[in-house]
């Protein structure tokens, strides 16, 4: 009995499931009052999804990945300017 091999992630997909799980993690960090490793999921989820944007043609596709770079770096901006100051 041969068991059935799940089928391959393409590249893209990967990345959409790796930001993903980045923006889970960002979340989680957050909420666990770690903003440093929150900004840091924040920022490379950002990155991915820029890098992602500009290979895509479908417009609907783009304005996806555009705005939630834009979400990941709007919050990697507020939890950055809601840092204590150093004492």
């Amino acid at each position: 009995m041969q068991t059935a091999k799940a089928p391959q992630m393409t590249r893209v997909q990967k990345l959409q499931w790796y930001v993903g799980q980045l923006m889970q993690d960002a979340a989680a960090a957050e909420k666990n009052g770690n903003n440093d490793a929150a900004v840091t999921a924040y920022l490379n989820a950002s990155d991915i999804l820029l890098l992602l944007s500009k290979s895509e043609e479908n417009y609907v596709a783009w304005k996806n990945y555009t705005d939630k770079a834009e979400y990941c770096h709007q919050k990697a901006k507020m939890l950055i300017a809601t840092r204590p100051a150093p004492s």
